[in-house]
């Protein structure tokens, strides 16, 4: 007579198993989910933060600005300033349109404020209308060696100042430097060249 083994039936222990495993994948996915929401919500707060202080700075540098720009003081109102403040014995900065630009340079800074677009008018106006070749020279001396994206249009609108005074030989210098001091800059680039074309056929 032969004994044979109980059988013993296994699946109610395999169901039991998922589902446990079941219930374990599905915190951790929520837990995932939760933390992934927690990041997004922090990389939101932290930026609507630092877009509230850059919009912030940019109504205070505009309000400068302006300010200088009514008072004719048309090189601050481009470039901003620094000024002693006795009562608080410190520098104090005061914004200008190029620092309103500066502000708002990188490409993922959106929204872009409306103000935006009124400080390149005020720039581009200050830059035909205002500037005067000792003011011109004043920046470019200031800004020699630096990154300063107006050093361009201001080395040229030198030029252009130089020619309205009858100064051909200084406009024409400069026009005959603007491809080697601002490579790439074809827009610029090809403006000198008309000038110099022009300049040769008088």
């Amino acid at each position: 007579m032969s004994l044979s083994s109980p059988t013993i039936d296994t699946a109610p222990a395999l169901a039991a198993s998922e589902r446990a495993a079941e219930r374990g994948g599905s915190r951790l996915m929520r837990g995932v989910l939760i933390g992934l929401a927690l990041v997004a919500v922090l990389f939101v707060g932290t930026y609507a933060l630092a877009w509230f202080s850059a919009s912030r700075l940019t109504a205070s540098f505009m309000a400068d600005a302006d300010a200088s720009y009514e008072a004719g003081n048309y090189i601050e109102s481009l470039t901003g300033y620094e000024e002693f403040d006795p009562a608080r014995n410190a520098y104090v900065t005061y914004g200008g349109y190029m620092k309103v630009l500066n502000i708002w340079a990188s490409p993922h800074a959106w929204p872009k404020p409306a103000s935006l677009e009124r400080a390149r008018a005020r720039i581009d106006e200050v830059l035909q209308q205002h500037l005067t070749i000792e003011e011109a020279e004043s920046f470019i001396q200031a800004n020699i060696g630096g990154r300063n994206p107006f050093m361009g249009p201001i080395y040229l609108r030198l030029g252009e100042l130089y020619e309205q005074e009858g100064d051909i030989e200084s406009a024409r210098m400069v026009y005959e430097e603007i491809d080697e001091l601002f490579p790439g800059q074809d827009d610029l680039i090809a403006r000198a060249e008309e000038h110099l074309a022009r300049l040769g056929s008088e």
